[in-house]
């Protein structure tokens, strides 16, 4: 497990820069709220690695699943309805970050799914199945925000619309 704690750790690093980053850059209000939410739960996430690492190092149990799952569709919803419709139609831009950004949470989902299957111990695999999880909500979210910002009429005729329904007001 330690191999896997030391590439997921540095995995969650690398996704809290590149999305403190990319918020600092993007001008779209509802893309730039988004990453600064995303750079909040990567860093989160490496505080929980770098504790179950030090309980593992000293020798106490590991319990991953002592915090509750979190879920960034309410946060997109809060910061969706504190922005005006102009600022909602602000055009994306960055595009190239935004298209990497999804590629990076699928590439974590891919890498947590690996590490839920090779784990041997049940808290472990539950640890990375919850990480899992998380990943696949972030790329939910980007390709959510991403596609109602680049085509509109695309995604209400979507049944991502449906899902994500305060979005059409």
């Amino acid at each position: 497990m330690e191999d896997f704690l030391k590439t997921a750790l540095k995995f969650e690093e690398n996704g809290y820069q590149f999305y403190t980053k990319i918020s600092e850059e993007i001008n779209q209000p509802l893309a730039k709220r988004l990453f600064e939410s995303l750079a909040i739960q990567e860093k989160d996430h490496a505080e929980r690695i770098k504790e179950i690492y030090k309980n593992m190092q000293e020798g106490s149990n590991v319990e991953p699943t002592a915090r509750q799952k979190y879920s960034l569709e309410p946060e997109v919803k809060k910061i969706f309805y504190e922005l005006d419709k102009e600022k909602k139609n602000i055009p994306l831009d960055n595009i190239e970050g935004y298209k990497l950004a999804m590629e990076m949470e699928k590439k974590g989902y891919n890498m947590y799914k690996e590490f839920t299957e090779k784990s041997k111990d049940k808290r472990e695999k539950e640890f990375f199945h919850l990480l899992m999880e998380e990943e696949k909500e972030h790329l939910t979210s980007l390709d959510n925000v991403y596609r109602f910002l680049t085509g509109t009429e695309d995604w209400y005729a979507e049944e991502e619309s449906k899902v994500w329904n305060w979005m059409n007001t």
